[in-house]
């Protein structure tokens, strides 16, 4: 299985866990970096998450880093991935850098986009519906649901 996770899934073991659901984020993702560290599942890098990442305050950015680098590949910005994100932009209405990595997953064949974004988690089965009429199937979802289905 290919996965593809957003910058925020790889920050969220370092957010303030005080809250709830900040706390129970960062336990999934823990678990899903533990997966990819074990092989049981490929994880994708891409150019726009290392410059978010690379954006990070220290020392934050340093731990962020150091997950990132358990990705198997990147996936290069190429003027392809431009034109798709610039489509799924204009037609979905994500930020433009929230449709970079999007269009990343899909470039790189993920079969799962996993996020904390509630913009873009409440959008997930219209931007699911417009991948698919550009040939792309990738699933749209929040580390809580990605946990649940891989536990089934």
């Amino acid at each position: 299985m290919i996965i593809y996770l957003d910058t925020n899934v790889f920050g969220r073991p370092f957010d303030d866990r005080s809250y709830l659901r900040i706390d129970i984020e960062a336990q999934a993702s823990l678990a899903i970096l533990a997966m990819i560290k074990e092989k049981q599942m490929k994880c994708l890098c891409s150019d726009i998450l290392r410059l978010e990442v690379a954006q990070t305050p220290m020392p934050k950015r340093m731990r962020i880093q150091s997950l990132v680098a358990l990705c198997s590949t990147c996936i290069s910005e190429t003027d392809v991935i431009k034109k798709m994100a610039l489509k799924i932009y204009r037609k979905i209405r994500v930020e433009p850098r929230d449709a970079l990595h999007i269009a990343s997953a899909c470039l790189g064949k993920a079969e799962y986009f996993i996020t904390c974004d509630n913009g873009i988690i409440r959008k997930a089965n219209k931007i699911e519906k417009d991948l698919k009429g550009l040939g792309y199937n990738i699933k749209i979802c929040s580390i809580l649901d990605f946990i649940e289905e891989v536990k089934e």
